[in-house]
């Protein structure tokens, strides 16, 4: 720490106040009419991260956090605590591999290595030599035909133990047991494992209502089927809060629906917690004036967003967000919590790559800079999503949480509180607002859910669907009214448009873009009408998706390492890693390091570095690890080489050279260090891999 600790008087410390809170969602993945689920989402994060999140923080007793479930998430929580849960992967998996079909086995290998490859797959030997098996060929459909049954079953197992948390690898014997084995499965041991995650699945809500009990979490909802609910309100508000976004053709608004969906949370809480909820977590920060309004007329006693939506709010002071913030309107209030993001942002996307120690102390010495900073008392928010970040840290956050809670247990200057507690502080000073701009945790606008192309052809299908709705509704029986509207608002879920768009890339965007469609289906089919042709055509450009992240290699390259690109065809046909797309909602602006250009020839792999060097010279290095093996690469303008095996040189852009022999079949990253200082990881959560001859051979073209 950069503060002399041991100076201090611990009685005369101002202590500030953490409210963490850790955000747990997913979107609705079963589809009603069919009765089946269609992506195991939630039972995988189930396994890894539902326990494990609270039970890192009921070993520190003085530790507390509030902990958001969606109610999307746990009402398919409830649906795994049966065996039988009609789950097309899990029915599937279950099969004896000798029993299955060709196309069974080609649906489940596309699943079955969605591991994150260092902290998930790595760990398991047999596992990763799997993994290595698999990438020697150009597709799944190759690979699959040189898979025996028994490489099929073991990978079946291993992908479902990657997924099992520190909770289950520490406590289940089973799991321990499976483990300890390493190969060699069979078909008992695969339906002993399902079944053990199975009864593990039916102790997750149970464990969070003893822990709400006690008073160390506690437990916060969010709009049904985690819609944005300003957009539902008034879909202007999309122009509000940003005056260039294109809204889509609509007629008419969904404020019902977003009615709808607070009222069925609230009601959801109460019937699994015995108690009414405190405090909401818009669906990803997204709030208004009018939906706090409703909020508040509805009992809750405060709602979280991002700093960024108070600052267009007209408070442009950081210190704002550290106060107790209350929104009056005429007969109610409402008390708000802005997220800290940088402090959020580190822990969701940075400290992964770090040692948990390093990480911890410079966590907290920003909290002690904070602190320090003024002479009131303040509370420091720390809101992210609390499970997609952890795959990406050793043994799923494991050391990194034990050492962060251990480290504020013991500090001098800072503790834990629940967001409901702050309420009543009177220390902490107040922020009286009579006004909030629409906005959301990226960027303060909704540009992530709308104003694409794709996003708002999604908007236009409810739109569309919706006014044929109408029309009919008042000859439905009220059985199948209910039924349509809960279609509906399913469909409004966030997660459909998060991945329409340029902004995010997914394996599966087919599969989500079916899925959504399917709901607005869904209501014709009980409308008892024709599902019309709009509906069947898909919204998403799955060869344009592809490219948005990562473009490959399409012919052999050989540049000049001089650190200028020396001509157009110097670098034409090579790979490229979009690295502002790799993440979009990451404010990117900082980002030195924009792209990152691949290729190869037959006997050297290269590799360009894009983006702004000029600050750079002299004063730092990047760092590359291959599969573990570390060099650094100092920046300067003067042409280097380690060994014989890397060569490179920075001018205009960094250009990178590798003989192949030490890059093939392994994981490159890289860090751009400034002096000490970690100042981005390249890419952030992906790894480089040097697949040049399949990429040409399947890429090639004239």
């Amino acid at each position: 720490m950069e503060t002399n600790e041991s100076q201090r008087d611990p009685l005369s410390v101002k202590k500030a106040k953490i409210s963490f809170l850790w955000h747990m969602h997913q979107p609705y993945y079963r589809d009603d009419l069919s009765d089946s689920i269609v992506m195991p989402w939630v039972f995988l994060h189930a396994i890894k991260d539902y326990y494990d999140m609270p039970w890192y923080i009921e070993k520190f007793p003085s530790i507390k956090a509030t902990f958001n479930l969606v109610p999307s998430l746990l009402v398919q929580l409830k649906e795994y605590e049966d065996y039988n849960v009609n789950d097309r992967f899990l029915k599937t998996i279950k099969e004896d591999v000798i029993e299955l079909e060709r196309s069974q086995k080609l649906y489940l290998i596309e699943y079955l290595f969605f591991s994150n490859t260092e902290h998930m797959i790595k760990p398991f030997s047999r596992y990763y030599d799997l993994y290595l098996k698999k990438e020697r060929f150009a597709d799944l459909q190759e690979a699959l035909l040189d898979f025996s049954d028994e490489e099929f079953l073991d990978l079946e197992v291993l992908f479902l133990l990657s997924w099992c948390g520190e909770y289950l690898r520490e406590n289940n014997k089973i799991v321990k047991e499976l483990i300890k084995k390493q190969r060699n499965y069979s078909q008992n041991d695969k339906i002993r494992l399902l079944e053990s995650l199975s009864e593990f699945i039916k102790e997750i809500i149970p464990y969070y209502k003893k822990l709400q009990k006690s008073g160390q979490i506690e437990i916060t909802t969010t709009p049904f089927n985690h819609p944005i609910a300003p957009l539902l309100f008034d879909i202007q508000n999309a122009k509000i809060a940003n005056p260039y976004t294109s809204l889509p053709k609509y007629e008419g608004n969904l404020k019902e629906d977003a009615l709808s969906q607070i009222d069925s949370a609230i009601l959801l809480y109460e019937k699994l917690f015995e108690k009414k909820p405190t405090g909401f977590w818009p669906a990803e920060g997204s709030i208004c004036y009018e939906f706090l309004e409703v909020l508040s007329q509805k009992g809750i006693k405060y709602a979280c967003s991002d700093e960024e939506v108070l600052y267009k709010s007209g408070h442009f002071f950081k210190e704002d967000i550290y106060k107790n913030s209350e929104l009056i309107f005429k007969n109610s209030k409402i008390n708000l919590f802005f997220r800290d993001k940088t402090l959020s942002d580190l822990i969701g996307f940075t400290y992964s790559g770090w040692d948990s120690a390093h990480a911890v102390n410079d966590f907290l010495t920003r909290i002690d800079r904070i602190n320090q900073s003024s002479d009131e008392n303040l509370n420091i928010n720390v809101i992210l999503d609390g499970e997609n970040a952890w795959e990406h840290y050793p043994k799923n956050a494991k050391e990194f949480f034990e050492t962060l809670y251990g480290a504020i247990e013991n500090s001098p200057f800072c503790e834990t509180s629940l967001m409901k507690d702050v309420l009543k502080d009177e220390k902490i000073s107040s922020n009286k607002l009579h006004e909030i701009m629409p906005g959301s945790w990226i960027n303060a606008n909704f540009d992530i859910w709308i104003g694409h192309k794709e996003k708002n052809r999604a908007w236009e299908l409810i739109f569309e669907t919706k006014a044929q709705y109408e029309k009919l509704k008042q000859k439905i029986d009220p059985h199948t009214n209910k039924m349509i509207q809960r279609e509906f608002l399913i469909a409004e879920s966030s997660d459909w448009f998060w991945w329409y768009g340029d902004d995010h890339h997914t394996d599966l965007a087919s599969t989500f873009d079916l899925l959504f469609r399917t709901h607005l289906m869904n209501v014709y089919t009980l409308l008892n009408k024709k599902i019309p042709r709009f509906l069947l055509d898909p919204i998403v450009d799955e060869q344009k998706k592809a490219k948005d992240f990562f473009k490959k290699a399409k012919n052999y390259i050989t540049p000049t390492i001089d650190g200028k690109i020396d001509n157009f065809f110097e670098w034409l046909g090579c790979g490229e890693i979009d690295l502002e797309s790799e993440l979009s909602s990451m404010n990117t602006d900082n980002f030195i390091i924009k792209k990152i250009y691949t290729g190869c020839d037959r006997k050297k792999c290269y590799l360009a570095l894009i983006g702004d060097f000029s600050n750079l010279f002299e004063k730092s290095y990047i760092e590359v690890s291959i599969s573990g093996r570390v060099y650094k690469l100092f920046i300067s303008k003067n042409r280097k080489k380690i060994a014989n095996s890397i060569e490179y040189a920075t001018d205009e852009i960094m250009e990178i050279s590798f003989d192949k022999k030490i890059v093939k079949n392994k994981e490159i990253s890289l860090k751009l260090f400034k002096e000490t200082q970690l100042l981005q990881l390249l890419p952030l959560y992906s790894k480089i891999e040097f697949n040049c001859l399949n990429e040409i051979k399947n890429n090639w073209y004239i």
